[in-house]
């Protein structure tokens, strides 16, 4: 098929949170022979991109952290690209990151008809435990329903915004779910190990930062009473974020702060190492709907507590590959910490059966392989409609 795919590429930051891995997709359907082009207003090199695609810059100033609202004053200037780019050579299927990029899209579409399907990496709308009121960004949500219901077909990045699109009144019939992958080979049980002692057992957490929101202040509470156990915070933060001092100031008042490493790292080897040397991996934030995180710990092998929504949920098998856990529910995770640590033949059978959940569910290559499926059902439908 002949592929189109509009949003952000990795830039020269860390991708931000709610973004989707687009140049490992796009490499991964490159591999499977389909034509694939990436157009894009992110900062990166125009041609053949590493993994086989052609990458098209979009028109505009380039960055590598530009939001949906910095895109807006550009969505004309971009539509009219499209339009030009699909007169000569059409794509059989366009799958659009982002409702800024959805929006010239779609506006693009009403001149040159293609299929495009709307991906949601991360609704506006957030899924909130213990029943509360979902709070609600409403523009962004206003917009993503209007794409929603325009679009050819949807995919959302796990099962709980799949529900959500769908009650805002999209169809089930035209709604998928694609998640994210990870790399099976840079991800893995071979590589290098953190250095740790033997005599006490490592629990690693990992956040996309330090705030409050990710849970991780319970994970540090529960530590004083895990007496045997050293916890290593793994986020995207500065070491010097004062949400970094806030954690490090619990820790010292916990009596803790001689077991508490706060690691800032954007390198994928580095979290690597320290997701091996991990007896648990914790992923405390009460509502991510991105699996990335979660299936980094299962591919390097170690056990998984992990909150009972969103991607975790469709990742981790509960009581096959890790335990879930209901979210902000510091005594619920403290018993499966406990039990965790207290089995050493469970951890090590729930990590062997979570890295091998990762590479047969979730390497990239599985994921094109979900990705093809809803393109050709987009390529169909918008053919029956045009007939």
């Amino acid at each position: 098929m002949r592929l189109a795919i509009v949003g952000d590429l990795p830039g020269r930051v860390p991708m931000a949170p709610g973004t989707y891995d687009l140049s490992s997709l796009a490499a991964a359907l490159t591999r499977r022979g389909h034509d694939v082009r990436v157009l894009t207003a992110s900062r990166v090199d125009a041609g053949a991109a590493g993994g086989g695609y052609r990458v098209l810059p979009l028109p505009g100033e380039s960055a590598d952290d530009r939001s949906n609202e910095d895109l807006m004053p550009m969505i004309g200037d971009i539509g009219r690209f499209l339009i030009d780019d699909w007169t000569g050579d059409p794509p059989d299927a366009v799958h659009c990151h982002g409702w800024a990029y959805g929006m010239a899209a779609q506006l693009a579409a009403k001149q040159r008809p293609v299929p495009i399907v709307q991906a949601f990496p991360q609704l506006a709308t957030r899924q909130q435990p213990g029943g509360d009121a979902p709070a609600t960004h409403s523009t962004g949500v206003k917009l993503e329903t209007l794409l929603a219901r325009n679009a050819t077909l949807v995919t959302t990045a796990c099962t709980d915004e799949m529900h959500e699109v769908i009650r805002r009144g999209c169809p089930r019939v035209r709604v998928s779910v694609v998640p994210s992958g990870v790399d099976v080979d840079a991800d893995s049980v071979d590589g290098d190990i953190a250095a740790r002692g033997p005599e006490r057992h490592r629990i690693v957490a990992l956040a996309q930062d330090f705030s409050s929101a990710q849970g991780l202040h319970q994970v540090l509470g529960i530590l004083p009473s895990l007496p045997a156990a050293d916890l290593v915070v793994i986020g995207d933060s500065g070491p010097d974020h004062d949400d970094a001092r806030r954690l490090r100031a619990t820790a010292e008042r916990l009596g803790v702060s001689g077991r508490v490493q706060t690691v800032t790292t954007s390198d994928d080897r580095e979290v690597a190492s320290w997701l091996r040397s991990a007896d648990v991996a914790v992923c405390p934030a009460p509502y991510d709907p991105d699996t990335r995180t979660v299936l980094r710990a299962m591919a390097c092998g170690a056990a998984v507590i992990a909150t009972e929504n969103g991607g975790p949920r469709d990742a981790v098998i509960s009581e096959v590959t890790g335990l879930l856990v209901p979210a902000d529910n510091p005594a619920a995770l403290s018993r499966s910490l406990r039990s965790m640590l207290a089995q050493n033949v469970l951890r090590q059978g729930m990590g062997l059966a979570g890295r091998a959940r990762a590479r047969s569910r979730y390497s990239w290559d599985r994921v094109a392989t979900d990705a093809e499926v809803v393109y050709d059902a987009a390529a169909r439908r918008a053919a029956a409609i045009s007939a």
